[in-house]
Parts: C-alpha cells; sequence; structure tokens
C-alpha cells in the first residue's frame, strides 16, 4: 500500500507541476504576478493543499482503514488537479520551460534520494506537493543568471541580423489598445508593395521579436513591423534597444493593466518610449490626436497627426458610416493633398481609426492610396476582435481578447449597430488595480443602454457589474449569471430558438483567471 501511496504522491506532484509552471508562464514569468495570481485563488490552492495533507495525517494515525482512505482521498486529489478543459492558451514547451522542469526534476530527484536513505520519503513526497506552487518561482530564481547568458546571446545575433540589413526598415507600433489591428492592417496594406514581416500573434516582448527575428527575417524584407507590448516602464525601450525603429505608431493610451502600472501617467511615459527611440533615430512617429492622453502630451521631434474627423491633422478619415455590413469612411492625406474613400466589411467605428493609422503610414512609405481600396474591402476583424460568426439565427461578435474600459464601450456601440435581440455576455474587466470596482461598474451601467438580456460570467468582477446593472432601472429578470461563455451561448439557444440574435461575447479570462 505504501508504494501505491508513493506512486500516487508522485502522479499528483507531475500534474501540479505542469499545471503551476503554466500558470507561472501566464503570469510572464514575473515573481510579483505569480504572487499576486496566488494571493487571487488561495481558497482554491488551499483545496489542493488540504487534499495533500488529509492523506498524510490519516498515514500517520496507522491504521489500515485510514490508509485506505488516504488512497482514496489522493486519488481524488489527482482526479482534481486534472484540468477539466482546454485552456485558451496552453503552455508553450519552450527552451526556458524546459530548463525549469530540468531543473524542478534535478531539485525533487536530489531530495527523493536524500529522504530515501533518511527514511521519510513519504513526507518528503508530501512537502514536495504543497510546495509546487512556488517550486517553479524557485527554479526561476535558480536559473536566473543562465536565463541571463541565454537571452544576451539570442540578443546579439538578432542585433548582428539586422545590422546585417541597413536597407531594412523597422516599423514600431505600440498603444494600450489597437497596435494588433493596426499591425495587421499595416501587414496588408504595405505589402502591396514591398515585401514586409511582422511579429506574429503575441509575439510582443523582448524575446518574441528576437525570435521572430532570429527564425524569420530575410534580406528580401523590406519592412519590419513589430508590435510592442509592455506591463512596466522601460519595456518599451527594451525592445526599441534591439531592433532601433525607424518609424512609430501609438495607437492609444488607456487604463490598462494599471494593476502593473501603477498609473496612467506610467502608461503614457512606457508607450512614448517609442517615441524616444525613433526620434533619436532621425525617424517619424504617426500619432493619434483622437486620444486624448496621447494629444495631451507634447512632445518635440518629427511627427504625424491622424484621426477622425479633425481637418487640422496630417491624415484624418470622415464621412464615417458604420452598420453591421461594415465601414465607410472618406481618407485624405494632407502632405500629398490626395482624397480616397475607403470600404470594408470591419465592423465598429473604432477600426476606422485603426485603418486610418495604417493607410496613412503605408502612404508616407509610398504605397499609392488607390492600390489599398481592393485590400481593405477584403479585410477580415482580428480573430477575438469584432470577430463576426454567424451560428444559423444567431450572430455572434466575437470580442473576447483583452478587453479594457474603452473597446469595451466601443464595442457596445456596435452592437448597437444590430437590429436583432442584442445580448451582452461578459465576465467583466481585470488589471485596473484600485480602479476595477469603477471601471467595473460603469460597464454595467453602459450596456442597459444597449443590452435588451445581459449574462454575467462568475468572475471577482461580476458583482460590481452587478452593481453597475442595477444602479439603473434595468429589469433584473433581464440579467443572467453563468459559469461560462459558453455556457451563456447554449442558454440564448434555448431561450430564443429561430429568433435573430446578436450576442456580443465581450472579454474571456486568461487561464490565470479562471481556474
Amino acid at each position: 500500500m505504501k508504494t501505491l501511496i508513493l506512486l500516487e504522491y508522485y502522479a499528483n506532484l507531475i500534474i501540479l507541476l505542469v499545471f503551476y509552471m503554466h500558470m507561472f508562464q501566464l503570469n510572464s514569468y514575473i515573481h510579483k504576478n505569480h504572487f499576486h495570481w496566488m494571493k487571487l485563488n488561495i481558497t482554491k490552492i488551499l483545496i489542493k493543499s488540504l487534499l495533500i495533507l488529509i492523506p498524510g495525517i490519516l498515514l500517520y494515525l496507522n491504521n489500515k482503514v485510514f490508509t485506505i482512505l488516504a488512497i482514496l482521498v489522493l486519488f481524488i486529489s489527482i482526479i482534481y488537479n486534472i484540468p477539466k478543459k482546454k485552456s485558451k492558451i496552453s503552455l508553450k514547451i519552450t527552451s526556458r520551460v524546459c530548463r525549469m522542469f530540468f531543473t524542478e526534476l534535478l531539485i525533487i530527484t536530489i531530495l527523493t534520494i536524500i529522504s530515501y536513505k533518511c527514511n521519510f520519503l513519504l513526507l518528503m513526497t508530501l512537502i514536495l506537493n504543497i510546495c509546487t506552487p512556488i517550486l517553479c518561482i524557485i527554479c526561476n530564481f535558480i536559473n536566473y543568471p543562465f536565463e541571463i547568458l541565454i537571452k544576451k546571446v539570442y540578443i546579439n545575433q538578432a542585433k548582428k541580423i539586422l545590422k546585417s540589413m541597413p536597407d531594412l526598415t523597422v516599423i514600431g507600433i505600440t498603444g494600450s489598445y489597437g497596435k494588433t489591428s493596426v499591425k495587421n492592417y499595416l501587414v496588408k496594406t504595405l505589402s502591396a508593395k514591398y515585401e514586409v514581416l511582422t511579429t506574429p500573434k503575441n509575439y510582443n516582448t523582448p524575446m518574441g521579436v528576437v525570435k521572430t527575428i532570429r527564425e524569420s527575417l530575410k534580406p528580401t524584407h523590406k519592412y519590419f513591423i513589430c508590435e510592442m507590448g509592455a506591463y512596466k516602464l522601460g519595456e518599451i525601450k527594451e525592445i526599441c534597444d534591439i531592433v532601433n525603429p525607424k518609424i512609430g505608431i501609438i495607437t492609444a493610451i488607456g487604463p490598462q493593466h494599471l494593476q502593473s502600472f501603477k498609473s496612467i501617467d506610467n502608461i503614457i511615459k512606457t508607450k512614448f518610449e517609442l517615441f524616444d527611440a525613433v526620434n533619436k533615430n532621425n525617424g517619424v512617429t504617426f500619432l493619434n490626436y483622437s486620444n486624448d492622453y496621447i494629444k495631451a502630451n507634447k512632445v518635440d521631434g518629427k511627427i504625424f497627426k491622424y484621426g477622425i474627423e479633425d481637418k487640422n491633422l496630417d491624415f484624418y478619415s470622415y464621412n464615417l458610416k458604420s452598420s453591421k455590413e461594415g465601414l465607410s469612411f472618406s481618407f485624405f492625406d494632407k502632405t500629398s493633398n490626395e482624397e480616397i474613400e475607403f470600404n470594408t466589411k470591419l465592423i465598429g467605428k473604432h477600426n476606422a481609426l485603426n485603418l486610418t493609422a495604417a493607410i496613412a503610414v503605408a502612404s508616407y512609405l509610398g504605397v499609392p492610396c488607390k492600390s489599398m481600396v481592393s485590400r481593405i474591402r477584403s479585410l477580415k476583424n482580428v480573430e477575438h476582435r469584432l470577430e463576426l460568426i454567424s451560428r444559423g439565427n444567431i450572430t455572434i461578435i466575437d470580442d473576447s481578447y483583452n478587453s479594457n474600459p474603452v473597446s469595451s464601450k466601443s464595442a457596445l456601440d456596435t452592437l448597437s449597430e444590430f437590429d436583432d435581440i442584442k445580448i451582452a455576455v461578459t465576465p467583466g474587466l481585470i488589471e485596473l488595480g484600485s480602479d476595477e470596482k469603477k471601471y467595473n461598474f460603469e460597464l454595467g451601467t453602459y450596456m442597459t443602454n444597449t443590452c435588451d438580456y445581459i449574462f454575467i460570467v462568475n468572475s471577482k468582477s461580476s458583482k460590481y457589474i452587478l452593481d453597475g446593472i442595477y444602479s439603473t432601472n434595468y429589469k433584473k429578470d433581464k440579467v443572467f449569471t453563468v459559469n461560462s461563455p459558453q455556457e451563456a451561448v447554449e442558454k440564448i439557444s434555448k431561450l430564443f430558438l429561430n429568433k435573430k440574435v446578436t450576442i456580443l461575447l465581450e472579454n474571456d479570462l486568461p487561464d490565470n483567471y479562471n481556474v
């Protein structure tokens, strides 16, 4: 029986090691973020620990019946810890993760040998199981000097590649939101004339950018579009020091990731690290002057201003018409005195602003506006960013990626353009620090202006959203609480059988916020 219990403890240990490594990766390998995540999920971590500790206590009582109970409880623990659903972002088995797993296994092997010789192997496996939430942090700390060395080697390789391509122009894109959309639209417009490389998906960290350069950059590329993400001061500068951008785009600034940035001033400083780098390289930065934070932050350097419905800007769009069928707008380039009309299947008024940025940069770089017309017309919404999905009588507006106070209201404005029964499904907004209550309350009140029904996905923000909804005269029988967006869609399908419904999926919590 002792052997069976040991096997169960080791099986449980492996499952937990993989789980907590996944959470650590989603927390960007930052110790502070991981400890904050642990604090938010302390109840579930304690349940996992109790399911490990109870069998140890039962075994200590040295009774056959209690030993059988210990085996059963450990089996329950294993079943409880096995993931019950597919992850939104699965664990990426990177070289760094492999090195951390190796260090974990080395520690476990050494402790197993010592505890076996000293005759307390069972106690050691129990302790190891309980310590799994912080074992990844310990291993990351042990590996830190080696990780720094590897990071420097890879960065130097990327710099060497860039240095060997003097004709390559790097375009940096950053912002609190809109950067991925602008990046994708710019690739489409710029590739009408040039060979273009861009950072894929969420490769907007220093090492994600380095990986793209090392694995994908070719001598034939004329432009490298580099999306730059950040959670704290200095992170945009770090990327800029690697790629030396000559052109910059700052898409928007708003209250996002306040939990890590602490203040909107820090967000502004971080995003404008791109401007500082471009200015240092005698380049030009395109600034969204429809954004109040950007407009108010006066800078000294070469800039182009773009926006909506403002004839004082260098590039602007006007005559904006938006519907569930798409967008149409007129674009004016003051630098060349060129005017042209664009139509697109993209929905959401804010996409006109994102397109204005992409068209402006492409036009500045010599792509004729006429050659962009067909490309803009054929654009599709970026996945999970106002992506339209048709399911019979149900239309889904999937805006589930990383929502914020500004984009959530824009998404609701887009929902209002549909004629069907309008329903919003949301768990609320996260990573807003001390302002989380305020912004979720505001989201709740704003939804009541548009939605015929509201489905709230259970989360730590649910109470604040409901407080916002019920602060208005919105009817309580039109508000539902569910455990997941999937459950909401299933329930809506049954409630509104054969009726035309448009569902807005507004934000979906990442795995480390929904465990």
